[in-house]
């Protein structure tokens, strides 16, 4: 397993994201001792790095898959809060859950641009005062949009932006594949970390899964991929 820094933040991370929507009731809603189970299979193969979002309802099975575990993994959570209150609320919910008392990760969830960051200012804000306390550790966005990313360029606070990007473009809103990938090496460039998800286009690309994941390793401002994974084969 590699390992790579997420941008500038210090925070080492496996390049493969254990991604968790898959698994939980959104998706395949997997039994919840079968869904910790391949948490864990991951965990004991070298992922460190677990995706989760407040809408997902994954947190129980993230959980019970740290049960016992004594080594160090990198959770990545989002919210859609766009008030202090709310994200607070969103924040102590997942350091209960996970019995943490710093959460490695906090995203807005699903922005799509600079105006809608503005939108998030006040939750913004408290993630880092949050920050500042040491109970947050790395502050980002999660997005589908080009102008998302390029929102995330304006905001030098944004550490971590989670892009939606495959080789074959799938679900990119607001322009193209190259787009989106320029605006991603810009991000980069500044230092950002970058965590990609939608590799495999939503389940599309699902048999070409190898050329769709040697295209985003190649690209060298992608520090990790997030795949969401429904059986110990995959």
């Amino acid at each position: 397993m590699e390992y790579v820094e997420l941008g500038q933040t210090g925070i080492v991370v496996s390049q493969l994201c254990f991604g968790s929507l898959t698994i939980g009731p959104l998706q395949r809603n997997l039994p919840l001792r079968e869904g910790a189970g391949l948490i864990r299979a991951a965990l004991e193969a070298g992922v460190n790095f677990v995706d989760t979002a407040q809408l997902y309802h994954t947190y129980p099975y993230i959980s019970k898959a740290l049960d016992g575990w004594d080594k160090p993994v990198v959770i990545s959570t989002k919210s859609y809060a766009y008030t202090a209150k709310g994200m607070q609320e969103s924040l102590e919910e997942a350091r209960g859950v996970f019995g943490l008392d710093v959460i490695p990760i906090v995203l807005l969830h699903e922005q799509e641009s600079e105006h809608t960051i503005r939108g998030h200012q006040a939750a913004l804000e408290y993630l880092l005062t949050a920050k500042s306390r040491g109970i947050v550790q790395a502050v980002g966005l999660s997005t589908h949009h080009v102008e998302g990313v390029l929102g995330a360029c304006a905001y030098p606070e944004i550490e971590i932006i989670s892009p939606l990007v495959n080789m074959s473009g799938i679900g990119i809103q607001g322009g193209s594949l190259a787009q989106m990938v320029s605006a991603i090496n810009q991000a980069a460039k500044m230092g950002k970390g970058i965590y990609a998800m939608k590799p495999l286009g939503g389940g599309h690309l699902i048999n070409e899964w190898k050329p769709a994941l040697d295209y985003l390793t190649g690209l060298q401002s992608i520090h990790s991929v997030a795949i969401g994974m429904k059986s110990s084969a995959e």
